[in-house]
């Protein structure tokens, strides 16, 4: 059932006279405003289900269900939206919401937003409780709640028969890829971003989101100073950023600081992967380095998740600690943590988020102590970043 062969179509074919008079467009305001969205639709999708539907099982509400009203093939479309407190990607939001639903991914779209995270079109297929086997088309957006505060993530699943897909694939995408929030802010984030200043070797500036909390080191300096950023929910620490800045003349190499850093790990039975060199758009970056691993504390049970970033602008080398909760099915903090830290790398001495083309820095893979391979998430696709 896995067929990745399926058409994935990311420009339509469809010609604009045909979609002009095929589809109608479909405005949704039976909820609070922000909320309300507008859809397109084929002529023979209707509304059946108007009223908001909780899945507490998803952590989802429907508001709107679409389907066939003729004798032609089944098509469904369904929206399904969650409130968020804290800022995450989209996409990572949509990727964990599959996995609950037994999705299988067989094609994925990642769209970058210039300040406002990743988002997802993604193709999957499922086996419905009376043996048929469906494919769908999920994509999503996220605005910011004006009257709640937080965000709303909200989807799109247009699903159908496998058999019927090869016929319906561009009509799919024409729905898919043609819905917004009606009263859409300017805001496409859960928090708003607080500016963090540091005069160092160079003047330091990042965002980060006004959930974090940060603690200053009383005896930085000039050559080295240490900084500790704190995620707090119900007053519990969900995910912690340790920030060392360096001198250039401190350090001479990715991997010299990688060394001083998995020597202060050691304590805590650390299992790292090889530090890599990555791809960074931030212009201000002139290298990036990552590594991920696992942090114990007292066996498995209270192990941590623990990424490693490496960056050197100009003026001095940045070394981030990110620990806090794994992936899982139960809670969105590692979706949090990893927002957080991209937020920063993003926005680091560029808080215009501009970017430069994708080329990977010509630099030499530094040296690793003791890889330890570890096992994929189950639910993210292969080569997902985390």
């Amino acid at each position: 059932m896995q067929d990745t062969s399926l058409n994935f179509p990311v420009e339509q074919q469809l010609q604009p006279a045909y979609l002009k008079e095929h589809f109608w467009k479909c405005n949704y305001t039976s909820v609070d405003a922000p909320l309300q969205y507008w859809i397109l639709l084929p002529n023979t999708v209707k509304p059946v289900v108007t009223n908001p539907v909780a899945h507490t099982e998803l952590k989802l509400t429907s508001i709107g269900q679409y389907c066939t009203v003729d004798n032609s093939a089944y098509l469904e479309v369904q929206m399904l939206y969650e409130h968020v407190s804290y800022e995450m990607n989209a996409a990572d939001w949509l990727l964990k919401k599959l996995a609950i639903m037994s999705e299988v991914v067989l094609h994925v779209r990642e769209l970058k937003g210039k300040s406002t995270g990743n988002y997802l079109d993604v193709l999957t297929c499922s086996t419905w409780p009376n043996g048929d086997q469906m494919v769908s088309r999920f994509t999503v957006l996220k605005d910011y709640d004006i009257e709640r505060t937080g965000a709303n993530l909200l989807c799109v699943k247009v699903t159908c028969k496998i058999e019927d897909y090869p016929d319906y694939a561009y009509q799919i995408l024409q729905i898919a890829g043609n819905w917004n929030f009606i009263h859409l802010s300017d805001w496409q984030m859960a928090e708003y971003l607080f500016p963090f200043e540091y005069d160092f070797t160079e003047k330091v500036s990042f965002y980060l989101p006004e959930s974090w909390e940060i603690q200053f080191e009383t005896n930085n300096t000039k050559l080295f100073s240490r900084f500790i950023f704190i995620h707090t929910v119900l007053g519990k620490n969900k995910g912690i950023i340790n920030a060392c800045f360096y001198a250039l003349a401190q350090a001479d190499s990715a991997a010299n600081l990688y060394q001083k850093a998995i020597s202060n790990l050691l304590l805590s039975s650390p299992e790292i992967q090889p530090l890599q060199p990555e791809v960074c758009t931030n212009p201000q970056v002139k290298e990036f380095f990552t590594a991920t691993g696992t942090l114990s504390y007292e066996g498995e049970k209270n192990s941590a998740y623990l990424k490693i970033y490496i960056l050197k602008t100009v003026g001095g080398w940045y070394y981030f600690e990110q620990i806090g909760p794994k992936p899982n099915l139960e809670n969105d903090f590692w979706e949090v943590n990893k927002r957080a830290m991209e937020i920063v790398t993003d926005s680091f001495n560029n808080r215009s988020f501009d970017k430069k083309d994708i080329v990977m820095p010509p630099v030499t893979t530094p040296s690793q102590i003791n890889p330890i391979k570890q096992q994929p998430n189950r639910w993210l696709p292969i080569n997902w970043s985390t």
